[in-house]
């Protein structure tokens, strides 16, 4: 046996009240899954924006060491070379200076040497010892030939005639002190310690000279070894 059940409509008003519970129970969903969009999204945002300002933070870093670097490492480079620079200067300067004061010291005693012998020969006991000398040398440069006449100064040969016994020694007053000619035949021996002593000197001088001007070529030469 079928049982019929008698069925109403809803009321117009019932269904648009549920029609606007439904609408908003949407419309809530749509807010909650917007915030929530938005939520990640700016979380996810400021995440990937802090990753990427820690890498360019980094590389900016990096950036800064390698040119702080570069910067650093071309300064002490350019001070490097001018200390260098400052030092091989001060070396050739030093050299030159040192150079000077050993050629103008060598100078210096070249001249007291030369200015002390210069006041020995004048005294009659050099002159006296010279002519002595001289005449032993003469007499040996004639030989076999025996001497006929040893002619002196008058004052060297009061000084020196006693240590010159057995020698034809005569007196010439146109010989200058510390001279003596020695005869033998048509041989002839002069010697004077005026002339002695320039010649010396004249010798000595030259040496002084060559060296003097050596000197400055060797530190020339030394400072392009330097440089």
């Amino acid at each position: 046996m079928t049982t019929v059940k008698s069925f109403a409509f809803p009321a117009r008003s019932n269904l648009d009240a549920f029609e606007r519970e439904a609408s908003q129970a949407r419309n809530a969903e749509l807010e909650a899954a917007l915030a929530d969009a938005i939520a990640r999204g700016y979380a996810e945002g400021l995440a990937r924006g802090r990753q990427e300002a820690k890498a360019e933070a980094r590389e900016l870093l990096e950036s800064s060491y390698r040119e702080g670097s570069e910067r650093g490492h071309a300064a002490g480079r350019a001070e490097m070379n001018t200390a260098a620079e400052a030092l091989r200067g001060a070396l050739v300067a030093f050299d030159a200076e040192r150079t000077k004061v050993v050629a103008e010291a060598e100078a210096f005693c070249v001249d007291l040497a030369l200015a002390i012998v210069g006041r020995m020969v004048e005294a009659d006991k050099v002159r006296s010892e010279f002519v002595r000398r001289s005449t032993q040398a003469a007499l040996k440069v004639l030989a076999p030939e025996a001497p006929t006449g040893v002619f002196l100064n008058p004052a060297d040969l009061k000084s020196a005639g006693g240590t010159m016994s057995g020698l034809p020694l005569q007196e010439d007053a146109t010989l200058a002190s510390g001279t003596s000619r020695v005869e033998a035949g048509r041989l002839l021996v002069e010697s004077s310690i005026e002339e002695a002593f320039a010649q010396v000197r004249c010798a000595v001088l030259e040496i002084k000279s060559k060296r003097t001007r050596q000197k400055p070529e060797a530190a020339l030469t030394e400072k392009r070894d330097v440089v």
